[in-house]
């Protein structure tokens, strides 16, 4: 991703079809930055907001990771504007990396359905070392089977903060409804109405 030194204004940076933003870090003085909306659009999608990756402004060169991105809330696929930590080599990063659950098709073709689906993960890692994403597979669970934070094979360099006994998902059978708009028997007797308080119903 190409990052270029903002110097305009806010409404020129957005009218020439890129997106204001700010990188910092660590002994490091807070810069106003400018990207092409399509190449942050792509550098999110391939790094996420936990992986590192090399950057030029100027003449140097950083590694940095996207901290944050400000999305409209008219429009989620706006960006507003996206923000940059800079670190260095060493330096540790916790952050929590989203889990994509693999293999959900056999589960829902087998009436079965996952349930307190936990969507990230808390870890620790060195600048390097991260991911954009933990893959789960549950195609081989089974109903009542559960998948703990300790069951999930991280890579390497990736350290776990989580619990080792939280719940990431379950697997429970499909519970199918009986139909509230059965007829009813024609011969029954009618009764008169019931008054009921609707002080108790509420409750």
């Amino acid at each position: 991703m190409k990052i270029e030194k903002r110097t305009e204004a806010l409404r020129i940076v957005r009218g020439n079809n890129k997106t204001p933003g700010v990188i910092y870090g660590k002994g490091f003085e807070s810069e106003s930055i400018q990207a092409n909306v399509q190449e942050l659009h792509n550098c999110l999608g391939e790094f996420g907001l936990t992986k590192t990756f090399k950057i030029k402004l100027g003449t140097k060169n950083h590694t940095v990771y996207i901290k944050h991105i400000h999305r409209d809330i008219m429009n989620g696929h706006h960006f507003l504007n996206f923000e940059l930590m800079k670190v260095s080599a060493g330096d540790t990063i916790k952050a929590a990396i989203n889990i994509n659950v693999i293999g959900k098709e056999n589960i829902q073709e087998s009436r079965f359905e996952i349930r307190n689906q936990v969507d990230t993960l808390e870890v620790e890692y060195i600048v390097g070392s991260g991911v954009s994403r933990i893959d789960v597979d549950i195609s081989a669970l089974m109903i009542g089977d559960s998948i703990l934070a300790k069951d999930i094979k991280l890579p390497k360099g990736i350290e776990l903060l989580d619990s080792e006994d939280k719940i990431i998902l379950t697997v429970q059978a499909i519970v199918i409804m009986p139909d509230e708009d059965e007829e009813t028997d024609e011969t029954e007797e009618l009764t008169e109405p019931e008054l009921v308080d609707s002080k108790k119903t509420e409750e």
